[in-house]
């Protein structure tokens, strides 16, 4: 068991270091999240990378709020979230939207889109305000990535929208999409944010109120819960906010300023004869999404993938 493969390195092409991402790969992390790329550059990154994985397959993810071109260069734009709406039939043009990022993103090699964004009404991710719009169309994408092939993730809980709201608002609210897209979710990512209401001290991804009593106890979610993007995360001590993390019921940590150091934080805890459950589920989960990717579609050639989603919405 390697404590590494729970820690997914961020890799921003023009920035980061390929062979420094290799050494890490090498060392066993689980993954990467990938950033600023080509289409062609990211398929020949997650190649090498899983050439030099103890494992031969890895996890790719694509860190997105809403639309492939934030993270893939070349990647056609799609329709926003919110304007989804406004088409003849609003849940159908949700699944194709999905579907088609999960093609594009399978044939760049990324298996993990970590979308979408259910919190009603916050800026452009969201599909809405009103709790059953957002439920029906982002049920409707996360049905469009499954079949595309790809792993999704939603987030941010429990919804930035109620960072001010009491649990009984939050309930009526922010938790609707929530509570019915559990069963379809490969993962949720709590937020970054604080929610005085339920844990003053203690941003919701480093809360063990907000994961394990109201996430996992309270609305009785039973699967994979990941981290926000460390490097995006307001903390000041990543190491040891990592190391919280996971006692607070985090599986994966994604996209740390310093992924060394992370590792070293966790293999220290341990090394003292903690997290060994944690980690044992989390790599448990990996095994089992690795699967369902495999018994997915085929990746599409890259170049028919982006055709196809350019030429699948009106301009």
């Amino acid at each position: 068991m390697k404590p590494a493969r729970i820690v997914f390195p961020r890799f921003h092409f023009g920035e980061s270091d390929i062979n420094h991402a290799a050494d890490l790969a090498r060392r066993g992390v689980g993954g990467f999240c990938v950033y600023g790329g080509t289409a062609q550059e990211t398929f020949d990154f997650t190649r090498r990378m899983n050439d030099v994985s103890p494992y031969g397959r890895l996890l790719f993810c694509a860190d997105i709020g809403e639309d492939l071109s934030e993270i893939i260069t070349d990647a056609p734009a799609l329709p926003s979230n919110i304007s989804l709406v406004s088409f003849p039939s609003p849940q159908d043009a949700a699944y194709r939207k999905g579907n088609l990022i999960a093609r594009m993103a399978r044939a760049a090699g990324l298996d993990w889109v970590l979308s979408p964004v259910v919190d009603l009404g916050y800026s452009s991710p969201a599909f809405g305000d009103d709790p059953m719009t957002v439920m029906r169309l982002a049920g409707d994408f996360i049905a469009g990535l499954s079949n595309g092939g790809a792993l999704n993730c939603v987030k941010y809980f429990p919804g930035v929208s109620g960072a001010l709201k009491t649990l009984a608002q939050l309930e009526d609210a922010e938790f609707v999409p929530y509570k019915h897209v559990f069963r379809r979710a490969d993962c949720i990512m709590p937020s970054d944010m604080i929610f005085p209401n339920i844990d003053n001290d203690n941003q919701a991804m480093l809360s063990d109120k907000m994961i394990k009593g109201l996430l996992k106890k309270r609305l009785n979610y039973k699967g994979c819960v990941v981290s926000f993007p460390l490097f995006k995360a307001r903390l000041r001590y990543e190491e040891a906010s990592a190391v919280k993390m996971l006692h607070c019921g985090i599986e994966d940590i994604f996209a740390p300023k310093n992924a060394e150091s992370v590792i070293d934080a966790v293999e220290r805890e341990t090394d003292k004869g903690f997290l060994f459950d944690e980690i044992t589920r989390a790599v448990s989960n990996h095994e089992m999404f690795i699967s369902k990717v495999n018994a997915g579609p085929d990746p599409m050639d890259l170049k028919d993938a982006f055709v196809l989603a350019d030429q699948s919405f009106e301009k």
